[in-house]
């Protein structure tokens, strides 16, 4: 079997555990029945949803036919994720990374056990992209994907957006600036902000039950006076504090009463290196969403690449490998693609506010 052949490396990336991503899996999962596509475009089904109520009805009438809640279905592109990890001569003849000091290996076994080694890196750097991409969704209903060429100067933007009209139905702006509680008898302007996020979800028929804030916000939260004293209060159950990590970058600092709506307020402080070498949260600073898990999916069209056949192939998967290689100069390169798009299940089924405190 050859190691380097597409089909055997699929198998291997499919084994590989991707990179927890918060945002990612826990509100755009994939399911690799029907979210997988074998064309270079993908399917988004979208259903409205309402709140009708069947009417009252005399007995001798019998019922009164209803309508049908429709659905739509959406042609999308997704974008296209792709790196390659290159391999020449000279990095072969040197001792790798935890060899013995006099190692043996010879140059073709350093390179076999590099492909692991790079397929793994690179599938991690793809899950980085993904994560950013899925907060951006969120954030602003949609996305903007800024696709590169060789050249800085050269990009195609390629967007898409969840909503119709000129405004996000999503976004939620507060009227003024958070500031703390002045004491502890009276919650303020930011109590009133989140009650208002949460009621324009339910009245919609959209469930909200979690909030997720940046790390700021979960601070100013954390030491704002009323909110100290309710989680003190032991004669009545407004809140509970009880620190919990969801996973290396997410908390939950604890649940709070939100006129009767008990949502736990989730902190994350996940970051990424940018293009400059900065330290980049997936969340900026000041930002408060309101959402559910499970409220969308992940999508993922088809890779076609040409392989050493001459051939055009089109692959489907999260994930597809290929290795390529020239004789002169003598070098290898392991690339991994990806094609992700995430959509929503129902329009607008998360509200967001940005640039909340003073």
């Amino acid at each position: 079997m050859n190691l380097y052949d597409t089909y055997f490396m699929l198998g291997v990336v499919e084994e590989l555990p991707l990179e927890h991503t918060f945002f990612r899996n826990r509100y755009f999962p994939t399911n690799s029945e029907s979210d997988i596509f074998g064309t270079s475009r993908v399917l988004a089904d979208f259903r409205e949803g309402s709140q009708k109520r069947a009417p009252f009805v005399l007995p001798r009438i019998g019922s009164i036919p209803g309508t049908r809640d429709g659905f739509s279905t959406a042609d999308l592109e997704p974008a296209n994720i792709s790196i390659s990890m290159p391999l020449t001569l000279d990095q072969l003849q040197n001792r790798g990374f935890g060899e013995a000091l006099m190692s043996t290996k010879t140059p073709a076994e350093r390179a076999q056990g590099l492909l692991m080694h790079d397929l793994a890196d690179l599938s991690a750097r793809i899950s980085r992209t993904e994560e950013l991409l899925a907060v951006k969704t969120i954030l602003d209903n949609g996305c903007v994907m800024k696709h590169r060429t060789d050249r800085a100067d050269v990009y195609e933007n390629i967007g898409v957006h969840f909503y119709a009209g000129a405004n996000n139905p999503a976004d939620f702006s507060p009227s003024t600036g958070w500031s703390h509680s002045a004491d502890a008898s009276t919650p303020g302007n930011w109590y009133d902000d989140i009650c208002a996020m949460i009621q324009s979800m339910t009245r919609s028929g959209r469930p909200a039950t979690e909030i997720v804030v940046s790390q700021d916000v979960g601070d100013f939260l954390m030491s704002d006076k009323w909110v100290q004293a309710m989680l003190d209060n032991r004669r009545i159950e407004m809140g509970r504090i009880a620190p919990t990590e969801l996973d290396p970058f997410t908390y939950q600092i604890g649940s709070f009463n939100f006129r009767g709506r008990v949502l736990p307020i989730l902190v994350n402080s996940g970051s990424y290196e940018d293009e400059n070498g900065n330290d980049t949260p997936f969340l900026p600073d000041e930002t408060v969403i309101v959402i559910s898990p499970n409220c969308g999916r992940g999508l993922y069209g088809a890779v076609t690449q040409m392989e050493n056949d001459g051939e055009f192939h089109t692959y489907a998967g999260m994930r597809v490998p290929q290795h390529i290689f020239t004789v002169r100069p003598p070098a290898k390169e392991t690339q991994l693609t990806a094609r992700p798009l995430f959509v929503p299940n129902r329009p607008n089924p998360w509200r967001v506010a940005k640039n909340v405190l003073a």
